[in-house]
Parts: structure tokens; C-alpha cells; sequence
């Protein structure tokens, strides 16, 4: 593995690819969010801090996912995409159904963010597949 493969110019375009999808996928299910977890518009303070969070949370999945495929020697659209999916599989989807399940929520709030987190991954592949 090289460091020297590591493009910060791609890690922080996933991170741009991360927030748009996340910015589309919550307005079009927000209701249906706020419905399956129980919750309220919490106003613009707590969103900021919220969205700040999530940046930072999604340029650290980009610069990890982006030191893991530096383990390959090169890197196709279809390794990067197919990584995408393996750890969505492997480490988001099932840490999100446990955590759900423990903190008593329906399938229906582990499908929306966990489908969530499927196209932040799948987009932040497309990135990396494609640079």
C-alpha cells in the first residue's frame, strides 16, 4: 500500500458527493423519517450543528474507504462500487438494524437510513471508481 495513492482531491469530492445525497434523500423522505423515528423538526441550531457533524462524519467514511482501496493495485469502477457495497453490507447495514432494534424503532427508519447510507457509499465509490 501506498500513501502516495491517496487523492484528497477525490476524498473531499465524496465528501461534497456524501452531503448532496444526503441533502436529497432526507428532504425526499422527511416525513416518513420524523414518522419512523419519532421525532420533530429540531430548528436551525440543532441542524447546523447536526450538518457539521455529518460532513465531517462523511469526509472520515471518504478517507477511510479511500485508504482501503489503496490496498488494491489498481482500482476499476466496478472494485470501488462492489467496496461500496461490502462495507455497506458488512459494517453500516448491520450496525444500523442492531442499533434500531435495540432502541425500539421500526424496520421502516432502518430502511430509510440505511438505504441512506447505501447511496452515500455507492456515490462515494462512483468517485473514487471513476478519478
Amino acid at each position: 500500500m501506498s500513501l502516495a495513492a491517496i487523492d484528497v482531491f477525490a476524498i473531499v469530492l465524496a465528501t461534497v458527493v456524501s452531503m448532496i445525497v444526503g441533502t436529497i434523500w432526507y428532504t425526499a423522505f422527511a416525513r416518513s423519517w420524523q414518522r419512523a423515528a419519532r421525532t420533530e423538526d429540531h430548528g436551525t441550531a440543532a441542524r447546523t450543528g447536526n450538518i457539521a457533524l455529518a460532513a465531517l462524519s462523511e469526509f472520515v467514511m471518504a478517507a477511510v474507504f479511500a485508504l482501503l482501496l489503496a490496498h488494491f493495485p489498481t482500482v476499476s469502477l466496478p472494485d470501488a462500487v462492489l467496496s461500496a457495497l461490502a462495507l455497506w453490507l458488512g459494517f453500516v447495514a448491520t450496525t444500523v438494524a442492531v442499533s434500531q432494534r435495540f432502541l425500539g424503532f421500526g424496520w421502516d427508519l432502518t430502511a430509510i437510513e440505511a438505504g441512506h447510507w447505501l447511496v452515500v457509499l455507492l456515490g462515494q465509490g462512483l468517485v473514487f471508481g471513476s478519478l
